[in-house]
C-alpha cells in the first residue's frame, strides 16, 4: 500500500535539510529511475529469503526487494537485508524513498521488519519493529546522523514459512561531509625555491571523501591549468578529477614576484585553495671581459676582469677558463682571472643567474672570449753611422832600413840563393795619436831632508790615453740631394740580440707635424745590428720601429735628426749691365718642395767684394718655389763703373723642413749716366742751342 501523505512530508523535510546544509552536503541516488544500480546498498539473504534490486534505472516500480522465497522455512532471527555504511568523513543525515510497501510484515505470520540506523531505539541500538500500520511504518527519518542505515526482514517465530515482502523504491541519501578536500604538490613549480625561469612543470593532485570534481591553477590571476571529472551520483565518491601535470612557460609572464594558486572543488561543494609566491626571472645574464690586449713579460701576472649582470634574481657567479683549461668558478659579480706565461692566451667566460628552469638549469650568458699576448720586451736603437774611435790619425812617408838577407830566386830555370845587402826604402804609413785626457793624481815620493829619507805627497799631472770606443751620432748634416745611412740594434730587454728580425725605418719632415712614413727596411744580423740607406729628402726626424713577433713585444727607438740645408738657386739676373739708377730683375727658386702653406722667406743680399748687406726679404714663396724680385740702383758717378754681386738665402722657419741655405753669386756691372738723366740733359742742351741760334 502506497503511503503518499507520509512521502510528501518526507520530501519537504529533505529539501529543507539540503538547503540549510548545502555547502557541505550532497545526494547519493541509490535506486530508482535515476540510478542504474543498487549501490551503495549491500544485499544479504539466508536460504529461503532473497534481497533483489528490480528495475533500478527504470521507471515506475523500481525498488529494493526483501522477500520470503521458496518453500524452505527460515529459522528464527534469520532473514534478508539491504545495508550501507558511509565511508570515513561522511555522515548520512537523511533518507528519502519515493515509495515503500510491505506485505505480511507484522500480521501475525511470524515476520517482522524495520528501517534501522545505528543508535536507534530498537534492539541492539536499532530502530523499533515496523508494522503494517500506516502510521507506524515510517519510510523517512530526518533526525538521525549515522554512518550505517538500511532495511531488513527477520523471522520472529521459531521458524517462518509464510510469504512476506518489503519494497523500497527510489532511494536518495543525503550525506554530510565532515572532512574537507585536500591538495598535494610534491614536486615541480610548487616546490621550487628561489627564482624560476624557462619551462617548469606544475604538478598537483587532491581528493576528498566526496571526490574532487575540478582542479585548477592560476598565476597572477591567469588560468594556467585545469582538469574536471564527470560526476557519478550513485556512489559515495562521486568525482575523481585527474591530477594536473602542466608545463608552465614562465616567459609568458612578467619578471618578479607573483602569486601561484592551486585550487579544487569537491562533490559536496567544498573548495580548497593553496597560494604561494613564486619569483620569475627570464632575463639572460651577460658577461663582459676587459684587460690588456698586450703586456710585457716583465710586468708579472696579468689579469682579465670579468663583469657579469643579470635580471632580478641576481648573478650566481662567473665561470672562466684560460687557454681551454679547467674552468674556475667565481661566486661573485666580478672576477679577476690571472694570466701568465709568454705567448698568446685566450680567456673564455660565461655567467649564470640565480634563476633555474624545471631541470635545474640556471640562466646562462653567451660565452665571451678575450685574447691577450704576453711577450718579451724588446729594445730598439738607432743612430747615424758610428764612428769607430776618436784617434787622430794621418798618413806620412817614412824611411826604413831593410837588413841584409838571403833570398831564393830562379835563374836559368834553377833555384839559387843570393845575398841581398842591407838598404833603406821610403814607405807610406798611417800614424795615429790616441786621444788623451789630463788627470791629476796624488803620489807618494821619498826625498832626503836633513840627511834623512822621508815620504811626502805630491800632486802629479799625467796624460791618460782614452781607449778607442764607439761614438753614436744622433744628429747629422747631409748635403741637399744626398742619401745617408742609419744603423741600429735590436734585442730583448736583457741584452739578448735578435737576429733575422725585420726593422722599419720611419721618417718625418722636421716641420712640426711629425707625419712619419716608411722610408727604408732592414733585417737584423746575428748580433742584432742593422743598417739602412735613407733616400735624399728634407731635414727630418728618423726613428726605427719593430712590429714584434708571437713572443716578442714591439718597440720603437728614439729619434735622430737629419739636417739638410735648403737648395736655393739664383736662376738669373737681367740685365747684367745697367746704368746708375737702373733696375735689375732677379729670378730665384727654392728647390725640394715642402713649402709651408703661408710660404717661405728668402733673404736678398747685395755685396761688393767681401762686404755685403741684406736689402730685403722676399715673403710668401710657395707653390713650385719660383719667385722674382727687382732691385733699383741709386745714382752714381757716370764715369765710375762698379761690379755688385747678388745672392739669395733661405731664412729659418719652424714649419719649413730645411736649414738655411744660400745660392751662388751673380754679378751685375753698373756704370754710366742714368737714362732718365741723359734725356734731361739732351732736353736742356737743345733748348740752349736754340736760344743761342735765335740770337
Amino acid at each position: 500500500m502506497k503511503r503518499a501523505g507520509l512521502l510528501a512530508v518526507a520530501l519537504v523535510t529533505a529539501v529543507a535539510l539540503w538547503t540549510t546544509d548545502a555547502a557541505a552536503s550532497y545526494n547519493v541516488y541509490v535506486c530508482g529511475g535515476w540510478s542504474p544500480t543498487a549501490s551503495p546498498f549491500v544485499p544479504a539473504a539466508v536460504a529461503g529469503t532473497q534481497a533483489a534490486a528490480s528495475d533500478c534505472g527504470g521507471a515506475g516500480s523500481a525498488d529494493l526487494l526483501l522477500a520470503k522465497s521458496g518453500l524452505q522455512a527460515v529459522p528464527s532471527g534469520q532473514g534478508a537485508s539491504w545495508t550501507t555504511t558511509a565511508p570515513p568523513g561522511l555522515t548520512i543525515t537523511h533518507i528519502y524513498t519515493a515509495n515503500d510497501t510491505s506485505s505480511g510484515v507484522g500480521t501475525g505470520n511470524g515476520w517482522w521488519g524495520e528501517f534501522f540506523w545505528q543508535g536507534g531505539p530498537g534492539l541492539a541500538g536499532r530502530s523499533a519493529q515496523l508494522t503494517n500500520s500506516f502510521g507506524q511504518f515510517g519510510c523517512c527519518q530526518a533526525s538521525f546522523n549515522n554512518q550505517t542505515v538500511g532495511w531488513f526482514i527477520s523471522c520472529g517465530w521459531s521458524s517462518c514459512s509464510n510469504p512476506v515482502d518489503l519494497d523500497v523504491g527510489g532511494v536518495v541519501l543525503t550525506v554530510s561531509e565532515s572532512s574537507g578536500p585536500w591538495l598535494a604538490a610534491p614536486s615541480g613549480l610548487w616546490q621550487a625555491t628561489g627564482w624560476v625561469r624557462g619551462d617548469v612543470v606544475l604538478g598537483f593532485y587532491g581528493d576528498s571523501p566526496s571526490g574532487l570534481c575540478g582542479l585548477g591553477a592560476t598565476i597572477n590571476g591567469q588560468i594556467v591549468a585545469n582538469s574536471n571529472s564527470a560526476r557519478n551520483q550513485t556512489t559515495w565518491h562521486q568525482c575523481a578529477a585527474p591530477a594536473i601535470s602542466q608545463t608552465i612557460h614562465t616567459t609568458d609572464f612578467a619578471q618578479g614576484a607573483m602569486p601561484l594558486t592551486i585550487s579544487g572543488l569537491d562533490a559536496a561543494g567544498l573548495p580548497v585553495n593553496y597560494t604561494k609566491t613564486i619569483h620569475i626571472d627570464n632575463q639572460q645574464p651577460t658577461v663582459s671581459l676587459t684587460g690588456p690586449a698586450d703586456a710585457p713579460s716583465t710586468a708579472g701576472t696579468q689579469y682579465v676582469t670579468a663583469a657579469a649582470t643579470a635580471g632580478p634574481s641576481g648573478v650566481a657567479g662567473i665561470s672562466c677558463a684560460v687557454d681551454g683549461g679547467t674552468a674556475k668558478w667565481y661566486a661573485n659579480t666580478t672576477a679577476q682571472v690571472p694570466v701568465t706565461g709568454v705567448g698568446t692566451h685566450t680567456v673564455q667566460c660565461f655567467s649564470e643567474s640565480n634563476a633555474r628552469d624545471g631541470n635545474g638549469t640556471p640562466g646562462v650568458s653567451a660565452m665571451r672570449s678575450f685574447a691577450m699576448s704576453i711577450r718579451v720586451p724588446t729594445v730598439s736603437g738607432i743612430a747615424f753611422t758610428a764612428i769607430a774611435d776618436r784617434l787622430r790619425c794621418k798618413r806620412i812617408h817614412k824611411r826604413i832600413r831593410v837588413p841584409a838577407r838571403t833570398v831564393i830566386v830562379r835563374r836559368h830555370h834553377k833555384r839559387v840563393r843570393i845575398r841581398r845587402p842591407a838598404h833603406t826604402k821610403l814607405v807610406t804609413v798611417t800614424k795615429c795619436h790616441p786621444r788623451t785626457i789630463v788627470e791629476h793624481r796624488t803620489v807618494i815620493v821619498i826625498v832626503r831632508r836633513h840627511g834623512k829619507k822621508v815620504r811626502i805627497r805630491r800632486r802629479k799631472t799625467i796624460h791618460v790615453i782614452v781607449p778607442p770606443h764607439a761614438v753614436l751620432k744622433l744628429k747629422k748634416r747631409v748635403a741637399f740631394g744626398h742619401t745617408t745611412t742609419v744603423s741600429g740594434w735590436l734585442g730583448t730587454y736583457d741584452g739578448t740580440a735578435l737576429a733575422g728580425q725585420p726593422v722599419e725605418v720611419l721618417t718625418a719632415p722636421n716641420n712640426g707635424q711629425e707625419a712619419f712614413t716608411p722610408a727604408a727596411w732592414a733585417t737584423t744580423t746575428d748580433n742584432g745590428g742593422w743598417r739602412a740607406q735613407l733616400p735624399a729628402g728634407p731635414s727630418r726626424l728618423v726613428e726605427a720601429t719593430y712590429a714584434g713577433a708571437a713572443n716578442l713585444e714591439p718597440s720603437l727607438s728614439g729619434q735622430v735628426t737629419e739636417t739638410v740645408p735648403a737648395k736655393v738657386i739664383l736662376l738669373a739676373i737681367t740685365p747684367r749691365k745697367v746704368r746708375w739708377g737702373g733696375t735689375v730683375r732677379l729670378r730665384g727658386m727654392l728647390v725640394g718642395g715642402y713649402l709651408p702653406a703661408g710660404g717661405a722667406l728668402v733673404r736678398l743680399r747685395i755685396g761688393s767684394g767681401s762686404s755685403f748687406t741684406t736689402y730685403g726679404v722676399k715673403e710668401h714663396v710657395k707653390g713650385n718655389g719660383r719667385f722674382s724680385t727687382t732691385y733699383t740702383f741709386g745714382l752714381g758717378d757716370p764715369s765710375r763703373r762698379q761690379s755688385f754681386w747678388f745672392q739669395i738665402a733661405s731664412l729659418p722657419i719652424g714649419n719649413y723642413p730645411y736649414s738655411p741655405g744660400q745660392s751662388r753669386r751673380l754679378t751685375v756691372r753698373v756704370g754710366g749716366h742714368p737714362r732718365q738723366h741723359r734725356r734731361h740733359l739732351r732736353h736742356h742742351k737743345h733748348r740752349a742751342h736754340g736760344t743761342h741760334e735765335g740770337r
